[in-house]
């Protein structure tokens, strides 16, 4: 690094620094941005000089204040002589409106909160993150547009608090029954929200209300709804957990908080809970559906819902909060030591100061380094991007950054059903991503010029319905012969007898102009605990559909062997496809469509014996061995070739094997 690098990095550092240091005071509106402002000046007030919300200097009452001064105005009104108790009741008037336009005055002026940690209680003053949030929960507002949002974040600075206390100030200053539902993962969260509402409540200002006095009380004598007098706007607390708690069929508003934790049940998946709460709100105007979360892993709804917000899939704007702008994460340099501090930054450490962290919370996130060495648990407790947020596992196979190349291609397939006698059959409304459905992105080529274009591979999986999955997939190969890559053109998910799963695939194989039929033989083989003889409905198969994977060689053929149909996954194969995925993904070797699979390669990781591969924990890598063995095989088997008209009719498939290849 060059010495004019490193004075540049600590120049910008030291604007980074003033910037977070500059003043901030919600009372003047100095340092706010969540809202635009001007400076006004308002002479006769107990303080003249503010910087309002833009639409606040617009309303009517407020314009003429700012044109003509307290005294003249309240002349404008009818008091010749005007006294300084008219002007204190201006000044009283001018507040409550102001609560209207400005949440962090509102904040500031009327909310209690206890100060975390330190036994006391403080009003609300918004940090560096929560002005960050607020100003994509106020553009939504102002714009008239529902108020969706979902949060990923870093941990500690407030973010379900901020998200609790707008809601309320849009029931208190807004909104005559305005009721909303806060769901947590276990009741305690939902404990917690209540108890903090309760606090702003009670300690609400008698000014802020007209002289009236907030309280709130059971809603039909039920113990998780209350509702807030005046305004008769309820709230209502419940856990993902404990759903028949929130039973709320007017709601306007909902918080669901830590949604990355809520866990499935036999019953029960977390978006069905999501759906019935969300479904309740009509939506509009100050509507409200915020989903935060810390990420919890990859692949499970809270992670789905963010990808398809990043994409633009859904209604949710997505909002990530980075560890570094958290003021509590920094560790002062000395100021003769930023020179030596700069030159000893890694890579990693460059790349944060250029997302822009300070050199000082550069500095406290190498303690953290130390202090947690797992980088996959650093990143999930204090990401810095929302990719490193959604890290599941330390020993990952495939990086991050092939996924990622690799998610940019995948889009919702055009088509989900079945195929049923080698008819596509559109799934009915409603029960798309129902398991044991067909997903389509390419349907095939009926006037297909090509020989060996299509590939189809079969991972096998159980029949239960806590067991593996089967995954049948389909590769169309047409650009390849050109120097183009395959496409995953379908793919089928689902439990299935395992007789049913074989007919399946030829049945999807025969749709696909004949496909080579590629099915990993080994489960199936050594496998008793469903009782299936897969080595008898291979052979049957085999009997029937001529384009059947053998692992066989010529020289066996010809001695007199057997033919073993199927692809064999050992210790010997399964790192071959896998390394060979690896590959693929890195250089750009095929376009993958489908979403699901992206997620099953951020789970699969080395496992701690350094020797074997697999789904973390819990989860499933079906999809991701059918991909490992459908792109090997493309690859390593005959290109697809022309074929004439007047060949078509009379062309013939071949046995392909480990031989031919």
């Amino acid at each position: 690094m060059t010495e004019t690098e490193k004075n540049h990095i600590i120049q910008e550092n030291e604007k980074r620094r003033m910037l977070i240091c500059s003043p901030y005071n919600p009372i003047t509106g100095e340092g706010s941005t969540s809202v635009p402002r001007e400076h006004i000046i308002i002479k006769g007030f107990p303080l003249e000089e503010m910087n309002l919300p833009t639409a606040m200097i617009a309303d009517d009452d407020v314009l003429p204040l700012i044109e003509h001064g307290t005294v003249e105005y309240l002349r404008m009104q009818g008091h010749n002589n005007p006294e300084q108790r008219h002007i204190l009741q201006l000044w009283l008037a001018f507040c409550r409106k102001r609560l209207k336009y400005d949440f962090e005055y509102w904040a500031k002026s009327t909310a209690t909160i206890s100060d975390k940690g330190k036994g006391r209680d403080i009003s609300f003053t918004l940090n560096r993150p929560q002005r960050q949030y607020l100003k994509a929960l106020e553009t939504l507002r102002i714009a008239g547009r529902p108020i969706d949002i979902i949060l990923c974040k870093a941990r500690q600075w407030g973010g379900s608090t901020l998200t609790q206390l707008y809601m309320l100030w849009i029931q208190l200053i807004h909104r005559n029954n305005w009721n909303s539902v806060i769901c947590g993962d276990i009741e305690k969260q939902s404990s917690i929200v209540a108890g903090m509402l309760s606090k702003v409540i009670n300690h609400y200002p008698l000014w802020a209300s007209n002289g009236r006095r907030l309280t709130t009380s059971p809603f039909q004598s039920t113990r998780n709804t209350r509702i807030i007098h005046p305004g008769n706007c309820r709230y209502s607390l419940g856990s993902s957990q404990k759903p028949d708690s929130l039973r709320s069929e007017d709601i306007s508003m909902a918080h669901l908080t830590e949604v990355g934790l809520w866990k499935a049940t036999a019953g029960r998946k977390p978006e069905d809970l999501v759906q019935s709460i969300f479904g309740s709100i009509a939506g509009g105007a100050y509507t409200v559906k915020v989903m935060e979360s810390t990420a919890k892993g990859v692949g499970n709804f809270f992670h789905r819902t963010w990808i398809e917000a990043t994409e633009g899939r859904n209604n949710f704007t997505p909002v990530f909060i980075p560890w570094y702008t958290i003021d509590l994460y920094n560790k002062p340099i000395e100021d003769n030591g930023y020179g030596a501090f700069v030159e000893s930054m890694n890579d990693y450490e460059k790349g944060l100061f250029d997302l822009g962290a300070t050199l000082e919370a550069i500095n406290w996130y190498r303690d953290k380094r130390r202090e947690i060495p797992d980088e996959w648990r650093l990143f999930s407790e204090f990401p810095s991007t929302a990719a490193e947020a959604f890290q599941s596992t330390g020993r990952r196979v495939f990086r991050i950054s092939y996924v990622q190349e690799a998610r940019k291609t995948c889009v919702p397939p055009p088509f989900i059903g079945d195929i049923v006698n080698g008819r596509f059959i559109p799934a009915h409304p409603g029960e798309h991503g129902n398991e044991n459905s067909l997903s389509v992105w390419l349907m095939p080529d009926k006037e297909s010029a090509c020989r060996n274009r299509y590939i189809v591979t079969v991972d096998v999986g159980g029949v239960s319905k806590k067991s593996d999955y089967s995954c049948i997939l389909v590769a169309d190969r047409m650009a390849m012969p050109g120097g183009g890559v395959p496409e995953i053109a379908a793919c089928w998910h689902g439990h299935i007898e395992h007789d049913k799963l074989a007919w399946k695939a030829v049945e999807i194989a025969r749709a696909y102009d004949n496909a080579l039929l590629v099915i990993e033989a080994n489960t199936l083989e050594t496998e008793g605990t469903e009782g299936d003889n897969f080595e008898y409905i291979l052979n049957e198969i085999a009997g029937k559909y001529s384009n059947l994977y053998s692992r066989t060689s010529q020289q066996e053929i010809r001695q007199g062997r057997p033919r073993r149909w199927g692809f064999h996954t050992n210790p010997s194969t399964k790192p071959m496809v896998i390394n060979f995925l690896i590959k693929a993904l890195r250089d750009g070797l095929y376009i993958e469509r489908c979403l699901p699979t992206t997620y099953e390669l951020d789970l699969y990781e080395l496992k701690e014996n350094g020797k074997e591969m697999g789904a973390v924990e819990g989860n499933h890598d079906d999809r991701v061995m059918a991909t490992a063995i459908l792109i090997w095989t493309c690859y390593n088997t005959p290109l697809p070739t022309r074929i004439t008209d007047d060949k078509r009719s009379s062309k013939r498939t071949r046995i392909i094997s480990e031989a031919s290849i």
